[in-house]
């Protein structure tokens, strides 16, 4: 009896528990205004193999959230402030016979604010599999009842008004610290870049097994934005508020322009 009361005062507290987390993560959720979903996935080699990428971005805009794709012509003020986005993410767990999907969120820092439950699927066919093991987790996100609140922004413009501009001041200042740091690690695409100080500007690194360079970042002359020559990431970019590195560069495939968020690690 005594054993019975204990494993029900664990049950209990476990309920607590996860019912506290869930009602944070959901508060925090809806200080951001937008979800960025990435292109591809780390688990497959290809962009949005299966459409599994396009669902992620269909399923997050029926459940509230505006979300974009990574290439899509961002809103003017998610151009601005990458921070304003929570980046998307679906991992893929092994298992015989049985397809397995969480989906992520995370800030412009890499921090996870959010994670789901396991969405399984037993299906033989793999577009099938993928998608119902992935509408599965994303019961998570519906339970989550999304509602942006502007909160980070009304925050700001308060504080802007109390401080006079002081707000402008103490953002550009941590933006150019950022700058001349000798190296900094930002994530995009589910790979980190490394940004090395020279005095031109920066080399960039790609670090996956071993460091490889990919380009470089030249300071401009006449403005604190960088020419940066890196294949098809190269464009013009700058350093944000938040100082994560932002790149306007054309995508080769539309001739589109497009605005990508190197998020400070």
């Amino acid at each position: 009896m005594i054993k019975s009361d204990y494993m029900l005062r664990i049950l209990f507290i476990g309920i607590i528990t996860i019912s506290a987390l869930r009602v944070n993560a959901q508060s925090e959720i809806n200080d951001f205004k937008y979800v960025v979903v990435p292109d591809n996935y780390t688990f497959f080699k290809g962009k949005d193999v299966y459409q599994i990428n396009s669902l992620t971005k269909f399923l997050f805009n029926k459940y509230g959230f505006e979300a974009y794709m990574n290439g899509d012509d961002y809103p003017e003020d998610l151009k601005i402030n990458g921070c304003k986005a929570l980046q998307a993410d679906v991992k893929r767990k092994s298992g015989v016979f049985v397809t397995k999907l969480t989906v992520e969120l995370k800030d412009c820092n890499g921090r996870i604010v959010f994670t789901s439950s396991e969405g399984r699927s037993r299906e033989k066919e793999f577009k099938p599999a993928y998608h119902e093991a992935l509408r599965e987790a994303f019961k998570d996100v519906e339970g989550l009842h999304y509602n942006y609140n502007g909160n980070k922004e009304k925050s700001v413009r308060i504080k802007g008004q109390q401080e006079e501009g002081v707000v402008s001041e103490e953002m550009q200042a941590v933006a150019l610290s950022s700058s001349i740091e000798s190296t900094i690690s930002y994530l995009f695409n589910n790979t980190i870049f490394v940004f090395k100080k020279q005095e031109y500007g920066f080399e960039i690194f790609k670090h996956e097994e071993k460091e490889m360079l990919v380009g470089k970042a030249f300071k401009s002359k006449i403005s604190k934005s960088y020419i940066v020559q890196a294949g098809d990431l190269s464009g013009n970019g700058y350093f944000d508020a938040y100082s994560n590195f932002i790149l306007e560069r054309i995508n080769p495939v539309t001739n589109k322009i497009v605005t990508d968020t190197f998020a400070r690690q």
